[in-house]
């Protein structure tokens, strides 16, 4: 285990409780507590999960020598932005399995799952409500929370829309602008806000929002391998391939493949998810790994690593650095094994 991570072990125990409590708070105030939308609040967030969102901003606090307790209200707004998108991103995907149990939208309906994921994304500024805060400081994370949120959510617009385009325009360019919404937004908002309600200088707040975009985009990729070589804990193996995808991977080979390939990749992603057979998607794990699509996203990975680190702003507070540094071996750790055999 590494330092870092047992730093944010350290923080979940201490102060988890006080984010689920903080949450709670918000359903009562907003009148929801014993409603259908507070019980399938609570069924979500029984699945658990790593609570990263959560505990990001009191780990930011702690490296800036802050007390992390005093963001725990904004902890608690981040975690509920994050999980929102889960239950509209399952709804989206077709997922019909979470961390071993059935998802929103499979267990209480499409509906109820929208209502959910709506709700969840207006009782995050109820929990921010609790954070203290001169009224300049308050409204500009404020207004960082409403962007960072709708950064995310056309990050998800261009991820339906990069799969809907044609082949010509499965590029690099257009993924990293899919990932540095939908991905980075939810690594910007923690981190930067944190940040702002810190009071650092502004240069500080930049260089986070910066290192977050590149670390969401190395999370992703590393998602991105994991699903078709790692254990994602999803009900299929490569389900990003079955969805239509246009995934770091798909790139990488579409770039490197011949017509015959591209062609065949191309019926894949294009076909019904329940017609997508096994065969065709260990063709496509093969594929990649043998022309070169697996190892061009893990030099990518090394190179996203690199560049979180490289802002000056982060001379003056080593701390900081460490964090980021240590967050980036904690994304990377699913994949450490194929990292090692392809490297």
């Amino acid at each position: 285990m590494t330092t870092t991570e047992q730093a944010f072990r350290e923080l979940t125990k201490a102060h988890m409780g006080q984010v689920l409590s903080c949450i709670a708070g918000a359903v009562e105030m907003a009148g929801l507590t014993g409603s259908t939308l507070g019980q399938m609040l609570d069924y979500h967030m029984q699945t658990g999960g790593k609570r990263l969102r959560a505990m990001l901003p009191l780990a930011v606090a702690g490296a800036l020598g802050r007390e992390p307790n005093a963001l725990v209200g904004f902890g608690a707004a981040c975690e509920l932005i994050h999980n929102a998108t889960l239950v509209h991103d399952d709804l989206q995907d077709g997922d019909e399995v979470r961390r071993g149990q059935p998802t929103v939208w499979k267990k209480f309906g499409q509906a109820q799952a929208i209502n959910l994921g709506d709700a969840m994304l207006y009782l995050a500024p109820i929990c921010l409500e609790s954070v203290k805060a001169s009224p300049g400081v308050r409204q500009r994370v404020q207004a960082r929370v409403f962007r960072d949120v709708l950064k995310v959510i056309d990050g998800q617009e261009r991820e339906f829309a990069l799969q809907q385009r044609s082949t010509e325009h499965i590029d690099q360019e257009a993924y990293r602008l899919m990932v540095r919404g939908k991905t980075s937004g939810l690594f910007a908002l923690p981190m930067a806000g944190a940040a702002e309600l810190c009071e650092a200088p502004a240069e500080v707040v930049e260089a986070l929002e910066e290192a977050a975009g590149h670390l969401g985009v190395l999370f992703q990729i590393q998602d991105d391998i994991l699903d078709l070589y790692g254990e994602k804990g999803r009900a299929q193996e490569g389900s990003d391939l079955r969805e239509g995808k246009i995934s770091a991977l798909v790139v990488a080979f579409w770039q490197r493949a011949n017509d015959a390939d591209r062609r065949r990749l191309m019926q894949l992603l294009r076909a019904d998810r329940h017609a997508s057979s096994d065969e065709d998607v260990r063709w496509a794990i093969e594929a990649f790994r043998e022309q070169g699509a697996l190892s061009a996203c893990l030099a990518e990975i090394d190179q996203l690593r690199g560049q979180a680190l490289a802002s000056p702003a982060f001379s003056a507070y080593p701390d900081l650095r460490r964090l980021l540094e240590g967050m980036a071996q904690i994304f990377l750790a699913p994949i450490g094994d194929i990292m090692e055999s392809v490297g």
